[in-house]
């Protein structure tokens, strides 16, 4: 159903494209935008026959300018004689397109070929029954501007047809690379959620010892046997639990292992993935919020998962702090080097943080995030990540200042030794 409508909808717009022509040679014989048209869509839809098309075509071709020319007050002969070789002209160029089978997509050349032919040949039978209805003979005058006007109207199809095929290219590599930012922001998640599995893991590991070391004191003791038991098996649910989470994390890390692998990445992908994310995740304005991203050098990192999900929360979390109604908003996310460190600058023009709050901002579960609408606290895990991965999987610094109504800044001070792939000597 849906090839009959596009079928339609094409013979209707290659019907109208014709009205826009110059007379040429003898009179009723046309030269118009439409047969530019016509090779496009039928090299972009190969799905749809250009034989069943052509006729579809021909036939609205024919009773669109019939009606046009008995209005006009032309006899219905003179009509007939005047209107069926042009409509003729869309049946013998279907006919000849349909060789476009035997032609491989991606020969542009022999498509050109194709193209130039049809419309040529066409045009060469249209004249020839016009002038054989008109007693007039074809001369070579004849034959050569109609092969100019085959050639002229080939390159403007074959050059319009390019342009729709590389716009086509560019939308499936924006496409991609949104998909590939998205997979690597997922990738980062998920490993920063898999280094916080295994600390709970150790966790357990420990509840798991007192737990046993509970149960061998109340064996010597003198407490019932239900509670002795009960304490046994309690130790062996937590067993059974942590052997479960690692098998959990053990998966996961297959999975990510296996189906994507990217040993590093430079600083300068990294903010250009955290920058477009950014604004399409959080559904941004850029006129409303300014991102800023600068480095001064440029290197690789095995760590950038890591990285990616420090930077992420902490501009997720200026994102959250920013007043709405507030023009002129910012985070600058700024990157230069010493001899020993990388160091990471975030500032933003958000509300800050109150002074009474600024000792709890690295706790689990503390958050002044409060969604009036649904009742929503946030988890308040964001920052207790962030401050995880720099001092304890990176051995870095964090150091946060603030002023209500003013912004915050946050430093990150990572040595090179525990970030670094390799060094890149191009500098910004």
């Amino acid at each position: 159903m849906r090839k009959k409508q596009r079928m339609l909808i094409f013979a209707l717009a290659i019907t109208a494209s014709s009205q826009f022509y110059l007379n040429f040679i003898i009179d009723g014989f046309r030269i118009s935008t439409a047969v530019i048209i016509l090779p496009v869509f039928l090299i972009i839809y190969d799905d749809i026959s250009s034989v069943h098309t052509s006729l579809l075509t021909a036939t609205i071709v024919f009773i669109v300018r019939s009606c046009v020319l008995l209005m006009g007050g032309v006899d219905f002969g003179q009509t007939v004689y005047t209107v069926f070789p042009a409509s003729f002209f869309y049946v013998i160029y279907g006919i000849i397109f349909s060789l476009k089978r035997l032609i491989p997509n991606n020969s542009l050349f022999k498509m050109s070929l194709l193209v130039f032919g049809c419309d040529f040949l066409s045009n060469i039978i249209e004249i020839f029954l016009r002038t054989n209805i008109l007693s007039r003979g074809v001369n070579s005058t004849d034959v050569y501007t109609l092969f100019l006007v085959a050639v002229t109207r080939t390159f403007i199809a074959m050059t319009v047809l390019i342009i729709i095929r590389n716009y086509k290219v560019l939308l499936t590599k924006e496409e991609h690379e949104v998909r590939y930012q998205n997979l690597i922001l997922l990738i980062a998640d998920l490993k920063s959620e898999i280094y916080f599995m295994k600390k709970n893991s150790e966790d357990i590991e420990h509840i798991m010892s007192n737990s046993y070391i509970m149960y061998e004191k109340l064996l010597h003791s003198n407490q019932d046997e239900d509670i002795r038991n009960l304490s046994l098996n309690i130790t062996k649910d937590i067993h059974d639990i942590k052997k479960d989470y690692i098998h959990v994390i053990k998966g996961i890390e297959s999975t990510l292992s296996k189906e994507f692998k990217l040993s590093e990445m430079s600083i300068r992908d990294i903010f250009h993935i955290l920058r477009e994310s950014t604004y399409r995740l959080n559904e941004i304005d850029r006129n409303d919020i300014y991102l800023d991203f600068k480095y001064k050098s440029n290197f690789y990192t095995m760590n950038h998962f890591q990285l990616m999900s420090i930077l992420k929360n902490i501009v997720n979390n200026a994102i959250e702090s920013m007043d709405g109604g507030r023009k002129n908003n910012f985070i600058k996310i700024y990157y230069k080097s010493d001899k020993k460190y990388h160091i990471f600058t975030i500032s933003d023009s958000g509300k800050g943080i109150a002074p009474q709050n600024m000792k709890y901002i690295y706790n689990p579960g503390f958050s002044t995030k409060f969604d009036y609408n649904t009742g929503d606290v946030n988890r308040g895990i964001g920052l207790y990540h962030v401050k995880a991965l720099v001092v304890n999987h990176f051995k870095g610094t964090i150091h946060v200042a603030s002023e209500v109504d003013a912004g915050t800044e946050f430093t990150i001070k990572i040595p090179i030794a525990n970030m670094e792939a390799y060094d890149e000597n191009i500098h910004y």
